[in-house]
């Protein structure tokens, strides 16, 4: 159990010599509700808060115990291990719901709570079984309960409001759109959008300005990386269609798209001659999968093939990028870039839905199979 907030109230309540029944007239609550919160049976809703901090003669933060940061901090660490595994996301939620009360008012907190959420609506336990309505109709299971995006929505926004630090507050508008989005509320997203500074008047562009010397070298390389990745995320998010490794009408207008991603990533590695280009190995992963899928369906498996041994050897850069410690970038460049605590975030390429007979062609060359381990 994260929360001890109950044995905090009962603590706090006997020392002003208040009775369970006089903390609930003034908060105008039920006697049994209080006890509910002092056996741990349930927990204060966000707004009784403030008022019983305030009876019970504490500040907010005095209502918790002194190390509330450490444990918050505890839980962020736990809850991001699990977050980098969306369907491991369900394990989360009841840590994060419950930590989310003790500590109302810690944004990172909030911000995974939103993200855990998110995800568990994005990929349900059952996701793509079938199951019966009432009318005896198969209907195909896409997403959770819709309420989980009601309350991702809500965490963000708290999560938003008590954001103190410029990158904080960052990632949790980029999370909030993408649950606008989810939740069909693009009005909202696009405000959300609109608010935020343009790309030109980005943190990384104005420190590369702001800097000399070596400093500038490393804030310019640190811009280009963000560049760089952004730009890949905009290429798989401008795919056409529904998905590269499907045909359809505009095979033509996919294959462009699909030479574009190629690329791009031809671009992005050209700028590392060593091959050593860190959190990029992952996202280079994920843009030349679209390409490889897509010829994979429209049988162009040499072309296919070019992709797929490029995509399979970022993975495992990418895996052994989070496995080591202190990472070095190369490239003339980039030499002087450094990150202290690499992460592997999980991506394995080589088991996305190819075509049957693409499978089978991978299974069946030597060179291609090897890549698979």
């Amino acid at each position: 159990m994260i929360l001890n907030i109950g044995e905090r109230i009962r603590e706090l309540r006997r020392e002003r010599a208040l009775t369970q029944d006089d903390v609930a007239r003034r908060l105008n609550i039920s006697a049994q509700a209080v006890s509910k919160w002092e056996n741990a049976v349930s927990y204060p809703d966000l707004e009784l808060i403030p008022p019983l901090a305030e009876l019970l003669g504490v500040s907010i933060d005095g209502l918790f115990r002194a190390d509330s940061e450490i444990e918050a901090d505890d839980c962020c660490r736990k809850a991001d291990e699990m977050l980098l595994d969306p369907n491991r996301s369900r394990e989360s939620l009841p840590m994060l719901r419950e930590a989310a009360i003790r500590y109302p008012f810690h944004a990172g907190l909030l911000r995974r709570l939103g993200t855990a959420l998110h995800f568990a609506y994005l990929f349900p336990a059952d996701l793509g079984k079938t199951v019966k309505n009432e009318s005896g109709e198969e209907t195909l299971i896409t997403h959770g309960d819709p309420g989980l995006l009601r309350e991702s929505i809500a965490a963000f926004e708290r999560a938003l409001d008590n954001a103190k630090e410029q990158n904080e507050r960052d990632l949790t508008v980029k999370s909030l759109i993408a649950v606008y989005v989810s939740a069909g509320e693009r009005d909202k997203a696009r405000l959300s959008a609109e608010r935020q500074s343009s790309l030109v008047f980005s943190r990384e562009i104005m420190l590369a300005e702001s800097e000399s010397g070596e400093n500038k070298d490393k804030a310019s390389a640190d811009a280009l990386l963000a560049l760089f990745t952004q730009t890949a995320v905009m290429l798989l998010k401008s795919i056409p269609g529904s998905s590269g490794s499907q045909r359809g009408a505009d095979d033509e207008a996919r294959v462009i798209h699909a030479q574009r991603c190629v690329a791009t990533a031809k671009y992005i590695e050209s700028f590392f001659p060593d091959g050593r280009c860190g959190r990029l190995h992952f996202i280079l992963a994920q843009l030349l999968y679209y390409p490889t899928a897509l010829f994979a369906a429209l049988d162009e498996f040499e072309k296919a093939d070019e992709c797929f041994v490029s995509m399979a050897h970022h993975e495992k850069a990418n895996r052994a990028y989070g496995e080591g410690g202190e990472y070095r970038y190369s490239g003339p460049l980039f030499d002087k870039v450094t990150d202290s605590e690499p992460r592997y975030v999980r991506y394995e390429p080589t088991k996305q839905p190819f075509t049957e007979e693409y499978k089978t062609h991978i299974k069946e060359t030597p060179e291609l199979s090897a890549l698979l381990t």
